[in-house]
């Protein structure tokens, strides 16, 4: 070869290698999209981003090892700013368990969590944040160790021995389920008092006897308890078991919730129910002809096999299909009410994947688009793992400690007796905070956006293009108020997507989202997009 060819062929070699470092310094993905990272657009109702809190294991300020109420409030702007307008407190009333779902005093906070002045507190600020405190309310049964519980025991007995009752015991005398006989299709305990006895229903445990539901008093008792939180500011409830007020009758169970709607209502027209109605899409639906504002969307869960969530990211994106049938059924299952999708709670195995961190991020994300009022649950901001399926993984797994990760483990809580198999496999809250790239930081920006646009929770949505084959492609649109914003999502964990948004009559990306902080939605030169593996693009 000539010299000349020689030399001409390493300058070719050398602009290519230039070439291709300029591309790997600048990245292949084109022009770096500008984005408003502080403004929010939040409207004030219900449709908010609630934040699941297991008090006994969030951050303890007295040093005995025990979250507290005290810990919620030094937390506020902790929750404040990851995007979060809305808390749903676990039982904070005085029970004799570590969960506290068996209350002894409904009128009372257990002195574990601190005093009825540190909830007054904690909902002033609350409300000084703009965020929204709704409080667990078990309303089908009480702890056995409640006094009620003994008066109505005492007063059944008196009844069956035809003997003279007080006014106090003609209320309490059918105060909770009792039967002479042991009847079927229900779980029920034998229980001897002055010599007659009779059967008590306690679908739970042997320690959580239900209420009668058919007994005035009982409802009394629950409209005043109502109204006893509404009146000191508590901005609604989440409603524990609403198919136990009557086990196995979905029809009188509808009917009660529609009273306990109208109660709350009549305090505060604005307040806001969410019912655990833990069954079948089906059922679920049934159970809005209550009034109810919201029910959770127990098939959108981690728990249910056919999650559209969860199956959309298996097969490397080639099920998004389901995710998009999932975001219509999450809206027709609420009925013209508010949706309440999420992805695991305190009786569920945490969503988390301890090896795919990827995967975890972009469900979520996927969680955040979907209409209505999400739901997370406390710690899953950094990761956190816990099983709880089968005899050896209790529920306690899933109710561990958040690790602060602050100076002398300052606010850590010591860990739930029983607890046998969790994991932190992402660091600790501080260490999150300072990696751009963390689970924390990426849930900080899918709220973000969401509180961006409020047409992500409430909009109206219709189906641009779906490409689940080839490109992994998902475009929808969604209408509120006049605005229209498009969602793009790539589905893909391993490829890039380039969309053409312009031709749908969109001008502008807003705002993206995307798992691996090294890379970003990038703007080609002839206008389209191209969107690195796991990312959402929102145009406007």
């Amino acid at each position: 070869m000539g010299k000349f060819k020689k030399n001409k062929l390493l300058s070719i070699i050398a602009l290519l290698l230039a070439g291709t470092c300029m591309s790997c310094q600048n990245g292949s993905y084109g022009k770096r999209i500008e984005e408003d990272l502080t403004s929010t657009n939040i409207i004030e109702d219900n449709y908010r981003n609630y934040y699941e809190i297991f008090v006994r294991s969030f951050y303890d300020t007295d040093g005995d090892g025990i979250g507290d109420l005290q810990g919620v409030i030094e937390k506020l702007d902790y929750i404040k700013d990851l995007g979060f307008n809305g808390i749903w407190l676990m039982p904070i009333n005085k029970a004799t368990s570590y969960h506290k779902y068996d209350v002894v005093d409904y009128y009372a906070v257990d002195s574990q969590f601190g005093t009825m002045e540190d909830l007054e507190k904690l909902i002033e600020e609350c409300h000084k944040r703009d965020i929204k405190l709704i409080l667990d309310m078990v309303f089908n049964h009480s702890s056995s160790s409640n006094p009620w519980f003994s008066k109505a025991k005492r007063a059944h007995a008196k009844e069956l021995k035809s003997e003279e009752l007080t006014e106090e015991e003609n209320k309490f005398k059918n105060f909770y389920s009792f039967y002479s006989t042991k009847p079927s299709g229900i779980t029920t305990y034998e229980t001897t008092v002055d010599g007659k006895k009779f059967y008590y229903e306690a679908n739970f445990s042997s320690g959580m006897p239900e209420f009668n539901c058919d007994s005035q008093a009982v409802k009394d008792e629950f409209k005043n308890i109502m109204k006893f939180y509404l009146d000191k500011g508590i901005d609604g409830f989440r409603l524990d078991a609403v198919l136990y007020y009557y086990y196995g009758n979905h029809t009188k169970n509808v009917e009660f919730l529609s009273l306990i709607n109208q109660w709350a209502k009549e305090v505060n027209p604005n307040a806001y129910i969410v019912g655990e109605c833990w069954d079948s899409a089906q059922i679920i639906g049934q159970y809005y002809e209550s009034g109810i504002d919201s029910f959770f969307n127990f098939p959108v869960s981690v728990n249910n096999s056919s999650s559209p969530i969860m199956n959309s990211t298996n097969q490397e994106g080639k099920m998004l299909n389901r995710y998009y049938d999932g975001l219509i059924d999450n809206i027709s299952l609420a009925n013209g009410h508010i949706p309440a999708p999420f992805l695991d709670n305190h009786d569920m195995p945490r969503y988390t994947s301890r090896a795919n961190a990827d995967m975890t991020k972009f469900r979520y994300a996927l969680l955040s688009m979907m209409n209505g009022a999400t739901y997370t649950y406390y710690g899953d901001e950094i990761g956190m793992v816990g099983t709880n399926a089968g005899d050896s993984n209790p529920d306690q797994n899933v109710r561990i400690s958040i690790p602060w990760g602050d100076v002398d483990n300052l606010g850590d809580c010591s860990m739930i007796a029983g607890v046998t198999n969790y994991n932190y496999p992402y660091g600790t809250v501080e260490e999150q905070l300072k990696d751009k790239n963390s689970l924390y930081n990426f849930y900080k920006k899918c709220l973000l956006i969401r509180n961006q646009n409020p047409e992500i929770a409430r909009g109206e949505v219709s189906l641009v293009k779906m490409d689940r084959d080839d490109t992994k492609c998902l475009f929808i649109k969604k209408t509120y108020s006049g605005s229209e914003i498009g969602i793009i999502f790539n589905f893909s964990p391993t490829e890039n997507l380039n969309v053409d948004y312009l031709s749908e009559g969109f001008s502008k990306v807003v705002g993206q989202i995307v798992v691996n902080n090294e890379t970003y939605i990038g703007l080609q030169k002839d206008k389209s997009i191209l969107l690195p593996p796991y990312s959402i693009a929102i145009v406007k």
